[in-house]
């Protein structure tokens, strides 16, 4: 699943960089953004503003703007930006809870990554989890059981990572790699442009930087994954507004910035069915 630093490469021209680098901390960013929208959930926004060495987590009441809880946190967190198309997937389903990420930039890999955990209904953190490696927040299963992150494995090439599953009942990082079944292919390469969500699946369209786009599907109950190959050699010009939608017969259609149909895959064979030749 090609995620984390891969997302800010997308975002940042649009978002104009909004994550800050923590002091003495460097690599590519934490895939988690602060300021600009947030996260949005119902009459609320959530955002991350930088407040001089914290973080203070704002509930925004949509309507009128106004600020009506908050939390501080000592460091520089932001909210996981998982595809060019937004972060909803840092607010669990329960509808409170908010997966944040440590915001960093610069030309090095980090040694350890944190996440934490905050209750939006009485602004707490109600967990934090630490470890070994440069990890961002991917996906979380739907009885957040798992999450999913990326694990960026070069010091030399930012866009290479695999997927990686943290349990959050036995609080370990599994030690298999989260990969197709037909290729076993662990190391991969690319950028996240739109996500889709269907019964415990994460689908994610993916510009394949030099290579092949493709679409991934991560199957977050039972830690598995498939990837779709698009029938083009090269990323299509304009591919980063291309977004994932549904059609009628629960097909997975990714659509051109006019709404147009590009490519038609059936979710239970993962098959192209159809697609436009030039787009």
């Amino acid at each position: 699943m090609r995620s984390g630093f891969l997302v800010l490469m997308a975002a940042c021209v649009a978002l104009v960089a909004t994550a800050t680098p923590a002091a003495g901390d460097g690599g590519p960013g934490q895939g988690a953004v602060q300021g600009w929208d947030g996260v949005a959930r119902g009459a609320e926004r959530y955002v991350a503003v930088p407040a001089g060495g914290w973080t203070t987590v704002q509930a925004i009441n949509r309507k009128g703007g106004r600020v009506t809880r908050w939390l501080e946190l000592k460091g520089t967190w932001g909210i996981p930006l998982v595809s060019a198309d937004g972060a909803r997937d840092a607010l669990l389903r329960d509808g409170h809870t908010l997966v944040l990420g440590q915001v960093t930039a610069g030309p090095f890999l980090r040694k350890r990554s944190s996440f934490a955990f905050a209750d939006l209904k009485h602004m707490y953190v109600t967990r934090t989890i630490d470890m070994p490696g440069h990890m961002t927040f991917d996906a979380m299963s739907p009885d957040a059981h798992y999450m999913y992150l990326t694990e960026y494995v070069s010091q030399q090439n930012f866009f290479r990572y695999r997927v990686r599953a943290f349990d959050l009942r036995a609080t370990r990082l599994l030690p298999k790699i989260v990969s197709d079944r037909s290729s076993w292919e662990t190391t991969m390469q690319g950028w996240p442009v739109s996500r889709a969500h269907r019964d415990g699946w994460a689908y994610t369209l993916y510009a394949g930087s030099g290579a092949r786009p493709f679409i991934h599907a991560l199957d977050t109950r039972h830690v598995s994954a498939v990837c779709i190959d698009l029938p083009w050699k090269d990323d299509p010009a304009g591919i980063g507004a291309y977004r994932l939608h549904w059609d009628g017969s629960g097909h997975l259609v990714v659509r051109g910035p006019r709404g147009r149909a590009l490519v038609t895959v059936d979710r239970g064979s993962a098959r192209v069915l159809s697609f436009v030749r030039d787009p």
